[in-house]
């Protein structure tokens, strides 16, 4: 390549180097950086929830105060540990708001007989209705701040002040976006299995058929091969900087999201336990790749053909439908309403167990046959690093609303609390409009790129770019909330 292009951080080959043949950093510094997420939610928590207790009649948690606190709360921290600034300073304050605020939440009345049934679990049992899925604030909490994450890295790592060793790897190594592509996979394949769940008509649970399902499948299908497709073609028209070993020449990621529904009912027709389906079909992906010629052509044969062009995009699928699978396999056990309380904390006992199942499965691959993870392929080490990390996550999040959850009065034990309560105004917009606001953030970081040299930005540029766009790509949705407008 030539050498004067190299030297110009302008040129695009200069921008598709930079991001070129990274090794990533380690699993205890992306798990430190990302664990200031739980940290953001659990300071949330425990405010909202002190501030509920003092005047429960007066509690308004949708103010402008409150709009503030959450930008505080839960994008400056973002700010600040992904671009590598303060990472043990953040984590030290939000821990030590987080345990000021749970201080002031008082403890629930103290029952003198502790035999006596729980009131709060004879309310809760009351409530149940068979075959209804009610929101789970922390599912949609994990899952925005899964968004606001994977949205704000993919243009802050154009810029200087985002440390490399968080943009994804070349092959083999694990990084913050490498674990936001399969978390973002992950995550929406807990919210996916909603669709196939048993429904209450006429007072019996009926599932869909699977021609509906498929039916239901390509129109989730439609809109995101098409974005797929507008992305090729607009990319290609501008000479935009393009990292092929990532999905391929002409792959990219919303390709891949719009195959997932389509193969998912299939998945589920062939066998009904997903834990079973997604196991076996990572087993015989990673026999593929480690013991045929696939693997070596995979990462080294020349791009002649379309589907050679394309190999990482084609045959990573294979990794990122377990993954989706998985995630439907949890989703399945904790997206139903709980009938008790028992029920519903012993989900906890179950999302500990995916944790634990998944990180054995990743030792043994990684430190006794020596697979490392690859997200270029979607192999097993990568589909059960991302698996039990974000089964952790889930758990922490659980856990959280479990312990400040359990102060409320018995009626609120599993509906009619005040608005504001459960959920912060900006994670509720983005959740109920992700595929909106990541499609949104894709085009924003196509016209700061094309607007702006990023490469030559200061850090106080940089830093406003970046807040501007974070603000920008959270309006739409955060307009089409309070409007009651529901896309995807």
């Amino acid at each position: 390549m030539n050498s004067a292009l190299l030297s110009d951080p302008t040129s695009k080959e200069f921008k598709e180097w930079r991001v070129s043949n990274l090794e990533g950093s380690s699993m205890t510094e992306i798990h430190i950086v990302i664990s200031t997420m739980v940290l953001s939610y659990w300071c949330w928590k425990c405010k909202t929830a002190a501030e509920f207790h003092r005047s429960p009649t007066g509690f308004a948690g949708r103010g402008w105060s409150h709009f503030l606190f959450e930008c505080v709360v839960f994008l400056a921290p973002m700010f600040l540990v992904l671009t590598d600034s303060y990472v043990y300073q953040t984590i030290a304050v939000l821990v030590a708001a987080s345990v000021y605020f749970r201080w002031q939440i008082p403890d629930a009345p103290y029952r003198h007989d502790k035999w006596a049934p729980d009131p709060r679990a004879e309310e809760f049992s009351k409530s149940y209705i068979p075959g209804r899925v009610t929101a789970k604030p922390y599912l949609s909490i994990y899952r925005a701040e899964m968004m606001l994450l994977t949205c704000f890295c993919i243009l802050a790592v154009d810029f200087n002040v985002f440390p490399l060793k968080f943009a994804k790897v070349e092959t083999f190594g694990t990084s913050i976006m490498d674990l936001g592509v399969g978390s973002f996979v992950f995550s929406a394949g807990v919210i996916g299995i909603k669709a196939f769940l048993p429904r209450c008509t006429d007072g019996k649970l009926k599932t869909t058929s699977l021609g509906h399902q498929l039916k239901a499948g390509l129109w989730t299908a439609f809109p995101l091969l098409a974005l797929g497709v507008a992305r090729l073609v607009l990319t290609e028209s501008v000479d935009y900087q393009k990292h092929v070993s990532e999905y391929g020449t002409h792959w990219n990621f919303f390709i891949t999201l719009g195959f997932l529904p389509i193969f998912v009912p299939l998945g589920l027709c062939v066998y009904s336990d997903l834990r079973v389906t997604s196991t076996a079909l990572l087993v015989v992906y990673q026999a593929i790749l480690s013991l045929t010629p696939l693997g070596n052509w995979l990462e080294n044969a020349e791009r002649t053909g379309l589907i050679s062009a394309n190999r990482e995009g084609i045959l990573s699928f294979a990794g990122y439908l377990s993954i989706f699978l998985m995630g439907m396999s949890l989703g399945r056990e904790i997206l139903p309403d709980a009938l008790t309380f028992k029920e519903r904390r012993m989900r906890l006992v179950s999302v500990l167990g995916v944790w634990a199942t998944a990180c054995i499965s990743y030792l043994l691959l990684d430190f006794v046959l020596g697979v490392q993870p690859s997200r270029r392929f979607a192999n097993a080490p990568y589909c059960f690093w991302v698996a039990g990390f974000n089964s952790a996550m889930i758990w922490l999040y659980m856990l959280i609303e479990e312990d400040v959850d359990s102060k409320l009065p018995p009626k609120m034990a599993r509906a009619g609390r005040p608005s504001g309560y459960d959920m912060p105004v900006i994670i509720e917009a983005v959740n109920i409009n992700s595929l909106t606001t990541f499609l949104v953030a894709n085009l924003l970081t196509g016209s700061v790129n094309m607007l702006v040299e990023t490469l030559l930005c200061g850090s106080v540029e940089a830093y406003s770019i970046l807040a501007g766009y974070t603000l920008l790509f959270m309006l739409p949705a955060l307009l089409m909330f309070k409007s009651g407008i529901r896309l995807r």
